[in-house]
């Protein structure tokens, strides 16, 4: 049942509404006049307000206004004894949800109508709810400069219509970017479509993102189901050549031809991607068709490691552990300057997810309302375990130093996931010069990798 407010200038209106309304179960308030309506509104959430046009000093239509300036989201339905359909046209268009005459339609009638109001009212209140939790949780935490940098992009970039290439390694955030860019524009109450380009296969382009026509049956693609808003395609540089041709057209054209069917579909949608991989190293490597690139790459923004914004782990830390205490119902915990100590001396290779999910693990692990240093799993334990033999080995210093540094570049190297460029990066170091580096310790490339 819901909150209503009925505001009409005779007392004998607002008493039978009053009982007719308060029967089904509502909780009733009245005002005679727009000065007091206003007052209510300032101080009460109302599930429906019943206004009357025809009023004194001030009347409904120029209430319903102020209304909707004070909360735009209120419902509100116009009753008129004088009432004409260009009244009804001009109410609607200020904001009101419907528009009733007097005499007030049969008893079954206005209960179902008022009935409708009440569950749209709350239909809108629970897509306003999602919505806030959508934006909460993909909220760029962090003031470090880089990411102020980030901000300032996506702020620029939202109110356009271009493509959109999103960069950084994986865990950095790009998808987070996507959305934000997506909830900042034109097009943020349309859909937000993402497309896992891995999953996306040459024997499954046409069905997953243009649909299908068969003698029985429709199936409605990837693209028309983000008809007016967003198509997010993660990881770009696991497409396959042909699969970016055929984007490529689409993206130029804005059209399709669906299979089954020989008609162009057109489409309105913006397209953002993203990759973890250096694009002009995939146009090298025959990875990354070069036209697809240029027409992708309009606007680009990219992603820092959380190695290079290490200034934003305390915001991030308090942020999950926050978010995670609400959402698993755990009382607050806090991190002691041991731990907090010891989270900023990490490198993390799989930069902010990697911080993400430790934290979870640690808000739920331990029962303890202080997490403390101890607490915390270090990575890497293998290579930590190779480290600790070296120690009591009989080996010169210059063996000493030559094995630690093989060790330590595998380390590197496996939490980088054999990426060559974002190892060099984390290493402070040229990419020809951990090339070297691995050719001195017999350390096999990707590409040989990937040959074995």
């Amino acid at each position: 049942m819901g909150k209503i407010l009925v505001v009409d200038d005779e007392q004998s209106i607002i008493d039978s509404m009053s009982m007719v309304l308060q029967s089904e179960g509502h909780d009733v308030e009245g005002c005679l006049n727009g000065m007091c309506a206003l007052q209510n509104v300032l101080r009460t959430e109302y599930d429906l307000i019943m206004l009357d046009i025809k009023m004194p000093k001030m009347d409904g239509m120029e209430v319903l206004e102020k209304i909707l300036e004070i909360n735009k989201d209120l419902v509100i339905i116009m009753i008129s004894g004088h009432g004409t359909i260009e009244t009804a046209v001009e109410a609607t268009k200020i904001g009101a949800y419907d528009f009733l005459q007097k005499p007030l339609p049969d008893l079954h009638e206005l209960k179902l109508t008022i009935r409708n109001a009440i569950e749209y009212k709350k239909s809108k209140d629970q897509l306003k709810r999602v919505k806030k939790q959508f934006e909460e949780s993909n909220r760029i935490i962090g003031k470090s400069e880089k990411i102020q940098t980030v901000r300032e992009l996506i702020k620029k970039f939202a109110p356009q219509n271009h493509n959109v290439l999103i960069t950084g390694e994986s865990g950095t955030g790009k998808e987070i970017v996507a959305r934000q860019i997506h909830i900042e524009s034109d097009r943020a109450d349309k859909p937000f479509i993402e497309i896992n380009s891995a999953n996306l296969t040459e024997e499954k382009i046409d069905q997953e993102l243009f649909g299908k026509v068969t003698e029985d049956s429709f199936i409605q693609g990837k693209f028309e189901q983000a008809e007016g808003g967003t198509v997010f395609f993660d990881e770009i540089s696991s497409l396959g050549i042909e699969i970016q041709a055929k984007l490529l057209e689409v993206i130029d054209t804005n059209r399709f031809v669906r299979s089954g069917t020989t008609n162009n579909t057109y489409v309105n949608v913006r397209f953002i991607f993203a990759t973890n991989a250096i694009p002009e190293e995939e146009i090298e490597l025959k990875h990354l068709r070069e036209d697809f690139f240029h027409r992708i790459n309009v606007l680009r923004i990219n992603v820092p490691p959380l190695r290079e914004r290490m200034e934003d782990i305390s915001l991030l830390l308090e942020y999950f552990a926050e978010r995670t205490e609400r959402e698993s119902n755990i009382a607050s915990k806090t991190f002691s300057n041991g731990a907090i100590d010891l989270l900023l001396s990490f490198r993390w290779p799989g930069n902010v997810r990697e911080l993400k999910n430790l934290v979870e693990r640690l808000i739920i692990t331990p029962d303890k309302d202080v997490i403390d240093a101890e607490d915390i799993e270090l990575p890497g334990t293998k290579h930590l375990k190779e480290f600790s033999e070296m120690f009591n080995k009989n080996m010169s210093l210059n063996d000493f130093q030559n094995e630690s540094e093989r060790i330590f570049l595998l380390k590197m190297l496996n939490d980088y996931k054999n990426n060559i460029s974002q190892t060099a990066s984390a290493l402070q170091i040229q990419r020809s010069h951990l090339y070297k580096l691995m050719t001195k310790y017999n350390i096999p490339t990707p590409s040989k990798i990937k040959e074995n």
